[in-house]
């Protein structure tokens, strides 16, 4: 991934919150698709190699359900940035659904993989996209095309949801914290709809050295707000045009800058 050193960024990291308007339940809480068990119990590596099923059936479940949703407005409006201002725009997303994907924007990174990707136990490098269907067992009519259980035709072994799992190694976090590494002074880190269980935001915000943005529906225990220079307490949807109107603010201001202090003979950025 080439992260430009000289054009300003936007990066913008996005958890449920940000879908939660398109009517798929966050994951905690008493709401949450947990239901009030343990996360790192229900989607753990030992439950994987223990019961199966129980992930499997999960999944199923959280895809049969992806399909009856649609984008909002705060998917529309991360893909109305990236075509403005191209790989300038960077979002990570730490969801699993493909609602960025079907608002338009392709170059999303799922740091916890997707939920529609099947992945062989006997070659992870051996995916499958299934769509919106069931792979374990369930009703006949959301049945995958190759069957429930069907098997990997190269190793033979079944296969398993292609997210990360807690207690697994997720490959993306190199480039979350390459691309944090890289922010500069001129550019803007935003935070979507996430309670900082997982990820520390608070100290992405800490120590970023460019304004950052916070939008959260509900406080959260893991997170400081006081640590961001703006919190927008209110739904992604609702906060979407907000954030619109500071990623272009902050984008325009960075462009007149670096043209004010380019120097003869350096060319453009």
């Amino acid at each position: 991934m080439i992260v430009s050193n000289t054009k300003p960024k936007a990066v913008i990291l996005s958890g449920a919150g940000l879908s939660a308007d398109s009517g798929i339940k966050t994951y905690r809480g008493e709401d949450g698709v947990y239901q009030g068990m343990l996360a790192e119990e229900v989607m753990s590596h030992r439950t994987m190699m223990r019961s199966p099923e129980v992930i499997h059936r999960f999944c199923d479940d959280r895809r049969v359900e992806l399909a009856k949703v649609t984008p909002n407005a705060a998917h529309h409006m991360i893909k109305r940035l990236a075509e403005r201002y191209g790989n300038q725009v960077i979002h990570l997303t730490q969801n699993i659904d493909d609602l960025m994907e079907r608002a338009g924007h392709e170059t999303t990174f799922h740091l916890h993989g997707e939920l529609r990707v099947m992945r062989s136990l006997g070659n992870p490098d051996i995916e499958v996209d299934i769509g919106f269907t069931r792979y374990w067992d369930g009703d006949p009519q959301f049945m995958a095309e190759s069957g429930f259980q069907f098997r990997c035709p190269q190793t033979g072994k079944l296969f398993r949801p292609g997210v990360v799992l807690f207690h697994e190694q997720a490959p993306l976090y190199a480039t979350l914290y390459q691309v944090l590494r890289s922010l500069k002074q001129h550019d803007t880190l935003i935070i979507i709809g996430t309670q900082g269980v997982v990820l520390d935001v608070d100290r992405f915000a800490r120590q970023a050295p460019c304004p950052t943005v916070l939008n959260n529906l509900h406080d959260s225990f893991d997170i400081n707000h006081n640590m961001f220079d703006t919190y927008l307490k209110m739904r992604a949807s609702e906060a979407a045009p907000q954030i619109e109107e500071i990623v272009i603010e902050r984008m325009e201001a960075g462009r007149r800058l670096a043209s004010v202090h380019r120097q003869p003979g350096q060319g453009r950025a």
